[in-house]
């Protein structure tokens, strides 16, 4: 292993993920590579994103984006209508623009055009979006007016208007079901119209590394028609056992209640406090068996995964040990996000954004699959070790502006 001298510039990557060992034990891993002049202090896979650019419309508080950068991808901007989703966006993704506006807006659209006309124009563009589900969810209304569903069609066109290389956009299963049916016709016939194909994948978070099971439609948006049966055989590849959530939250303390000593001092780690019960709650918390209980304090079964995390005005899940609600930060795990990443805003802004999130090993699986897909295409095949985990042992990295 190489070392670098301070004089040199750096580009830090960071990528979390659950590590399953052969005894059996799980462990949640973050990795960090230093990338600099062409030597690595520690060594990295091909990063199948290089010299993309990524524009996230509807971020939150950047799932997507989140496993796009960990790719190698230079993420652009964020567009959301929060500002608290934009706040964290920003934290976590510096050098991009957050651009506060709706995407059913031309004024949204036209700042985002200009942006992209002004960047590097060697960079190939990639538009990632998970456009609110609420209005399509199966734990939601399912209003098939619901002003939310409109997002998709609008996401459809920003695609046309912005004509990027490729898009990836993920909602919830239950938009393919009949209900629904109208709603994905228009978004497909926008994307169409414009010279799109759309490839839609169903995927199952808790088979790709997620201790949550959540069933998602990610549709992957190109320029030409992508072989299906060579994209299930790529997601083959990464299909693991699942995770539990004994497993994911493994290693946290027990939470001091908000606004307890040392809750707010930096003894903990980031968001993980917990909600001050009343003792009718705990004991009511107490009576649920694990893996059962109504919506509004359902407790979480120790040894499988979490079930749907959502958000709205229903309580969080409860812990399966303790007669609490879970902390932000065990939400966080249950989505795949990393310990340092911080979420602003108070407790449910917090919990909000990340129920809502992507998770990003969800993501960066989706993003493979569409990377792999293009450049297998143009006869340019990502190297294999890259995607099931196996370092390739490159004698020089490629240096990557911080």
């Amino acid at each position: 292993m190489t070392t670098d001298s301070p004089s040199r510039s750096r580009a830090r990557r960071v990528n979390f993920h659950w590590v399953r060992h052969k005894d059996g034990e799980v462990e949640g891993r973050t990795e960090r590579r230093l990338e600099s002049d062409g030597h690595q202090a520690v060594e990295s896979a091909p990063c199948p994103g290089e010299g993309w650019r990524v524009i996230d419309l509807c971020c939150g508080l950047g799932g997507i984006s989140l496993a796009a950068q960990d790719l190698g991808c230079e993420i652009t901007a964020g567009v959301d209508i929060s500002d608290i989703a934009l706040q964290t966006f920003k934290r976590h993704f510096p050098e991009a623009r957050p651009i506060k506006g709706s995407i059913t807006s031309r004024k949204t659209i036209s700042a985002v055009a200009k942006l992209v006309a002004d960047s590097k124009p060697r960079v190939r563009t990639l538009i990632v979006s998970g456009p609110p589900c609420q209005g399509f969810s199966a734990a939601g209304a399912r209003v098939q007016r619901d002003p939310r569903n409109r997002v998709l069609a609008a996401v459809g066109r920003a695609i046309a208007c912005l004509r990027p290389d490729a898009a990836l956009v993920e909602n919830v299963a239950a938009i393919l079901g009949e209900r629904h049916r109208a709603s994905v016709r228009r978004f497909l016939g926008i994307i169409k119209s414009a010279g799109y194909n759309a490839s839609i994948l169903r995927l199952n978070a808790s088979e790709y590394g997620v201790p949550q099971t959540r069933h998602r439609v990610i549709f992957l948006i190109t320029k030409y028609v992508l072989d299906e049966k060579e994209l299930q055989k790529f997601l083959a590849n990464f299909r693991t056992s699942p995770v539990s959530v004994r497993e994911a939250l493994a290693g946290l303390m027990s939470p001091p209640v908000y606004k307890e000593a040392g809750a707010e001092q930096g003894k903990v780690p980031h968001n993980h406090v917990a909600m001050r019960h009343s003792e009718r709650v705990r004991q009511k918390i107490l009576a649920i068996c694990p893996g059962t209980g109504p919506m509004s304090y359902r407790r979480l079964h120790p040894d499988k995964p979490a079930r749907t995390l959502i958000s709205g005005n229903r309580a969080p899940p409860a812990h399966f040990e303790e007669p609490r609600s879970i902390t932000v930060r065990e939400a966080a795990r249950l989505q795949g996000f990393p310990d340092d990443f911080v979420v602003l805003g108070c407790f449910s802004n917090q919990m909000q954004l990340v129920t809502n999130a992507v998770p990003p090993p969800l993501a960066r699986v989706a993003l493979l699959t569409l990377f792999h897909a293009l450049e297998t295409s143009h006869g340019q095949a990502i190297v294999a070790s890259a995607v099931v985990g196996e370092a390739d042992r490159r004698g020089r990295a490629r240096p990557r502006a911080d």
